[in-house]
């Protein structure tokens, strides 16, 4: 445990040099063997195979609550548009559970620890981010984004760790 707290102490300072979150590790503090997660990101069984055995339909866990009632909401202050749903400079999807604080990579169910969301700020320890309404193609969606200068930001899952790079792409408004 003081190994993690090591670890997270000097990404810390890291972030406030760089800009940039390097290698956060996830929530599981160790003992990950590489093989099948135990639950899904909603708290569902999986088997050995890792094949998800809830019955119980999307948004449920297997005790009946509505896990999408603890992702933040997103709502649009100049349309009715709202969103769980964040995306980076490469579209992908992530989404923040409140309850836990943690952020959720949509593409595999990896939860990294310690963000806070208040209001439209994204914050990993002391590290703000922002999201931010956008248009593409006609659509409205949410951006993560640095707080200054307001540009997308390039955010990367592997082995369980995020890392999060800038880029000068501007938040799309078509």
């Amino acid at each position: 445990m003081r190994r993690f707290g090591l670890l997270f102490m000097l990404l810390a300072v890291m972030s406030l040099a760089t800009g940039c979150v390097t290698q956060v590790p996830d929530g599981n503090n160790g003992g990950d063997d590489g093989g099948p997660q135990d639950m899904n990101t909603n708290g569902a069984d999986m088997n050995s195979n890792g094949e998800d055995v809830n019955t119980n339909g999307p948004g449920m866990d297997d005790g009946g609550e509505d896990v999408d009632a603890n992702l933040a909401k997103f709502e649009d202050p100049d349309s009715d548009f709202s969103t769980t749903e964040v995306r980076d400079v490469d579209g992908e999807l992530m989404q923040f559970d409140t309850s836990t604080n943690e952020l959720v990579w949509l593409a595999d169910g990896t939860r990294i620890a310690n963000w806070r969301v208040e209001g439209t700020s994204l914050i990993f320890g002391n590290s703000p981010f922002r999201a931010r309404f956008g248009t593409e193609d006609g659509e409205r969606r949410v951006y993560f984004t640095e707080v200054s200068p307001p540009t997308i930001c390039d955010l990367v899952v592997n082995n369980g760790f995020l890392s999060v790079f800038s880029t000068n792409v501007q938040v799309p408004q078509e």
